[in-house]
Order: C-alpha cells, then sequence, then structure tokens
C-alpha cells in the first residue's frame, strides 16, 4: 500500500529542486520551462480536486518530463562541469546538478503517486473503446432475413376531416 502524499506535497518538492537546479545556468533554459509547465499542470491538478484530466495530464507531463530531464541532463552535464571548473565555482555546479539529478530521480515515484491519485479521482487506465450492448456489434448479416414483427397491426390510408364518416374509428 502506497503511503498518502498530499498532491500539494509532491508539487512543492518539485518546485523546489526545480529552483535550486536552475540556480547555476548550466543547463539550458528549455529545462526551466518545461519543469515549470509540469509544476503549473500540477497547479492545477490541486486546484481542480475533482477533474481527472488535470491529474492525468499532470501524469503524463511529468513521464515525459523524464526522459526530457535524462536528454537535458546528459547533453548539458559535462559542458557545465567544464565551465565552472574554469571559473573556480565547481561546488555551485555540483549543487545545482545534484537537485536535478535529484528531481529526476524522485520522477518515477511521482509518477506511481501521481496514478493513484488518478486512480482515486476515479481514473481507469487502459483503453476504452466503444462496445456495442446489443450483442451484435457493428457487423450486420445481409444473408439472413430481416425480422419481422407479427404484432404490428396494418397501418390505415390517411383520412381527411370531411370524411368521417369512412375513418377507422367510426368502424
Amino acid at each position: 500500500m502506497m503511503p498518502k502524499i498530499p498532491l500539494k506535497a509532491i508539487v512543492l518538492v518539485h518546485f523546489v529542486l526545480t529552483v535550486w537546479a536552475v540556480q547555476a545556468s548550466w543547463i539550458t533554459p528549455g529545462y526551466a520551462y518545461m519543469n515549470f509547465f509540469v509544476l503549473a499542470v500540477g497547479l492545477w491538478a490541486v486546484a481542480a480536486k475533482e477533474s481527472i484530466d488535470a491529474i492525468l495530464m499532470f501524469l503524463v507531463f511529468m513521464f515525459v518530463s523524464i526522459i526530457l530531464d535524462m536528454i537535458m541532463i546528459g547533453i548539458y552535464y559535462s559542458k557545465g562541469y567544464a565551465v565552472y571548473k574554469l571559473a573556480g565555482t565547481l561546488s555551485e555546479f555540483r549543487f545545482s546538478a545534484g537537485m536535478a539529478i535529484l528531481n529526476l530521480l524522485l520522477k518515477p515515484l511521482t509518477c506511481v503517486l501521481l496514478y493513484h491519485h488518478y486512480r482515486e479521482r476515479g481514473g481507469d487506465y487502459g483503453m476504452s473503446l466503444p462496445t456495442s450492448n446489443d450483442g451484435g456489434g457493428g457487423y450486420e448479416n445481409i444473408d439472413q432475413p430481416i425480422p419481422s414483427n407479427s404484432q404490428v397491426e396494418a397501418a390505415h390510408p390517411h383520412t381527411s376531416i370531411h370524411d368521417v364518416s369512412k375513418s377507422p374509428l367510426s368502424e
């Protein structure tokens, strides 16, 4: 059983880690934009307590951000290390990079927690394809005769108002 961690706490932890990760300018601004956008969707999920869509979008964006974080950290880590080593501020780089890596390591756990929140809100994971309840599906067999209803009475021809004496009701 997963512990019940409030959505607000999840958003707050990732916010703090993202702010610390972008303290040093070793990583592309796209990292900050992407992570703050994901957190904005997280704030929407916090505000819309009953919305399944909000929590699902937060989960999907969080999952996508895992992949993008790995790419961005992988590309910019060695360049940032070299630049900050030459500048003599390697500790600033290490702290910032460490927070980015810690943020990345927590994201899979966050996805699991978000999935539990999604399920609590009534979300159902899986493909929901339209189905037919009549048992026949969408296929119509044209080789079979059309079923008829013998209970239907024959239609009477239209009678005008002036011809009331010949109406089927007067018989």
